[in-house]
């Protein structure tokens, strides 16, 4: 693959984890009810609602942040050419993709 096909390869699968970190920013409360059995109680509700904040706003929070700083280095040129970065990149974004994927279903 050349690296004129990498380079819109890797700045979709960094629009995809933009994306799907604000939609998870974004839907707390589903979030909340996805962690839970399907008979909880409120006061499991009002735990696991307390709980998510703290843990999972400030990862994503930090994900996004550096998202947000990998999108500036390639909107301005300093690793948009590079083949070998690309590829790392777009492996890394598919790995995170499936993982939140597979986390966000599992109760984390």
């Amino acid at each position: 693959m050349a690296v004129s096909g990498l380079v819109p390869a890797r700045f979709l699968c960094m629009i995809a984890h933009l994306v799907l970190t604000i939609v998870i920013l974004l839907s707390r409360d589903s979030n909340v009810k996805a962690c839970l059995p399907l008979n909880y109680s409120p006061n499991e509700y009002d735990s696991k609602d307390t709980e998510f904040p703290s843990r999972l706003i400030v990862g994503l929070s930090v994900a996004l942040g550096l998202l947000v700083f990998e999108l500036v280095g390639f909107m301005g040129g300093i690793s948009m050419f590079m083949s070998s970065q690309a590829m790392i990149c777009i492996l890394q974004k598919q790995i995170q993709l499936v993982c939140r994927y597979i986390c966000s279903f599992s109760g984390y």
